[in-house]
């Protein structure tokens, strides 16, 4: 039995060194000068590590700007995708809706759509109303893809919830939106976090629709100021690497953050189905 738990932890960490190890290596490449960077054999360790490529990559690139539009489009995107979800799921769980199965079975298959197909049109629409370059554009993109499965992950959460809780506070003078914003929406607080966790990084790390939808360098987004980071003939490989260091450390931040409550919302749905 002490066997079989070493093992298991074993292979546990074995597991974590190997998730773990991409990161490493890319602060390792961000610390590094660029001549012990293209050395072969690499090194796992230096003993010239410096800040140097994050210095030179906030004085020579707009990184505050790429992280300022980053956070802009994400919250944006993420506030816009969770006050639908939750009212299109509340509607579906608690209101007799005509066709409410076939309505979700919609949005799953909308999910099935590659997001390729609809750059064209979408670009089009956008270079209609005049909304290329701007933030709205983006938002807009990013929550009507993010909807379909929040909308979905939600009703699992609300269906979990009787219907006799809403009915027992509306009995004690309780509105329905009263019922919602009070009793309804602190029980699902797990389901709540994953979508906008889930939202968030959707947009946070998005290359393509970012790509098509700004042409202006100053309303570039972290995933795309990165690329354009990649020359023609030469890579600064450690200045690369610093930028993507930059712009996975808020999502690190933020995982770390809604951690519990996202476990939460894994344990839940598993056990209530």
């Amino acid at each position: 039995m002490r066997a079989a738990v070493m093992l298991r932890w074993m292979l546990l960490a074995a597991a974590l060194l190997l998730a773990l190890f991409p990161f490493y290596w890319m602060v390792n490449t961000s610390l590094k000068p660029i001549t012990e960077v293209m050395r072969s054999p690499p090194g796992f360790i230096s003993p010239n590590w410096s800040f140097g490529a994050y210095a030179t990559v906030f004085a020579t690139r707009p990184v505050l700007r790429w992280f300022a539009n980053s956070l802009v489009v994400a919250l944006g995107s993420t506030a816009i995708a969770l006050v639908l979800s939750v009212l299109a799921a509340y509607g579906l769980t608690r209101f007799f809706v005509r066709g409410a199965g076939a309505i979700v079975v919609a949005l799953l298959f909308t999910k099935m759509l590659p997001e390729t197909l609809l750059i064209i049109p979408y670009f089009q629409l956008m270079s209609d109303v005049g909304l290329l370059n701007t933030y709205l554009a983006l938002i807009l993109a990013y929550s009507s893809f993010a909807l379909p499965f929040s909308v979905w992950m939600l009703i699992g959460f609300f269906r979990s919830i009787p219907r006799d809780i809403d009915e027992a506070a509306m009995i004690d003078g309780a509105t329905y939106l009263q019922a919602f914003f009070r009793v309804i929406l602190p029980l699902a607080r797990p389901g709540l976090v994953a979508v906008a966790l889930f939202t968030f990084l959707i947009a946070w790390n998005s290359y393509l629709w970012a790509l098509v939808l700004t042409t202006d360098s100053s309303m570039y987004v972290l995933s795309v100021g990165i690329a354009n980071m990649v020359g023609e003939y030469r890579v600064q490989w450690n200045e690369l690497m610093a930028a993507a260091v930059i712009a996975a450390l808020p999502v690190m931040v933020l995982y770390s953050l809604l951690e519990r409550h996202l476990v939460n919302a894994i344990t839940s749905g598993a056990v209530k189905g």
